[in-house]
């Protein structure tokens, strides 16, 4: 019974992730951004007193020294930058987005808050409440799982 369910558990997850990445690369490709970016471009937007490189390598889970150099392909895009003049690249350092980068992330937000309802339709707001929550739980819990399989 319980291996039936985790099938069902692993195609649905399956499916979905396939759909955000088609919706995410068709999207991408219009500002020449990649997943990664989209993610940092949010984070960044949602933020009132910018990110730092610190910040943002704990939400995408990569290391400091990647998430610089992804940082850095953003300023290059002119879609972030630091207010401070100095040439630090200290990971403390704030991030915010420039007119282009507010502009593209604004668009993106838009975008996702559509899917978003378009998703959740008839579904109830308890039940939203209660599917992040248990989502929450299956992360953590198979995260416990895998990070003890390799130790």
């Amino acid at each position: 019974m319980d291996s039936n369910r985790f099938l069902v558990f692993y195609q649905s997850l399956h499916e979905i992730i396939k759909n955000i990445k088609k919706i995410e690369t068709s999207y991408m490709k219009e500002y020449g951004l990649r997943s990664v970016h989209m993610v940092y471009l949010l984070r960044i937007h949602g933020s009132e007193k910018g990110s730092t490189v610190t910040e943002l390598a704990a939400l995408a889970k990569t290391d400091k020294a990647l998430t610089s150099r992804t940082v850095k392909e953003l300023i290059d895009g002119g879609f972030v930058n630091s207010r401070t003049k100095s040439e630090d690249r200290s990971y403390r350092k704030k991030y915010h987005l420039t007119p282009k980068g507010e502009e593209v992330a604004s668009a993106i937000n838009s975008d996702i808050l559509d899917y978003i309802l378009g998703a959740r339709v008839d579904i109830s707001e308890e039940d939203i409440q209660i599917f992040y929550r248990v989502l929450a739980t299956f992360e953590n819990n198979i995260s416990l799982i895998a990070n003890k399989e390799k130790g």
